[in-house]
């Protein structure tokens, strides 16, 4: 079942880069629990398909994780069977908001 999610909470946001692009992406922490249950994904062209792509990739994996899947499913799921080993900015975004959930950090 959903989690929803109130309408104040905390967030945060990085920059990061990959080689031919920097986005921003921000992601919404539920108080409750203090996980992350949305993100946001930004930085390619206003109006492009790669945008509309990234609003709609933030869309689902916010709802994958608002649904409990956990992040490291996720980032299993990018992993599996790539050479690249989750270097899309999908996988990127994941990473970056692991990290930031492991760290020390209070939210």
């Amino acid at each position: 079942m959903r989690k929803k999610l109130p309408h104040r909470r905390p967030s945060v946001t990085r920059t990061f880069e990959t080689t031919s692009d920097r986005y921003h992406i921000s992601f919404g922490i539920d108080p409750e629990d203090q996980q992350a249950r949305e993100i946001f994904i930004h930085g390619s062209k206003i109006g492009s398909d790669l945008e509309i792509l990234l609003d709609d990739a933030s869309i689902i994996l916010s709802l994958a994780l608002q649904h409990g899947l956990p992040l490291s499913q996720l980032m299993h799921s990018l992993n599996t069977d790539r050479e690249e080993e989750g270097k899309s900015v999908l996988a990127a975004a994941i990473k970056i908001v692991e990290e930031e959930m492991t760290s020390e950090k209070g939210f």
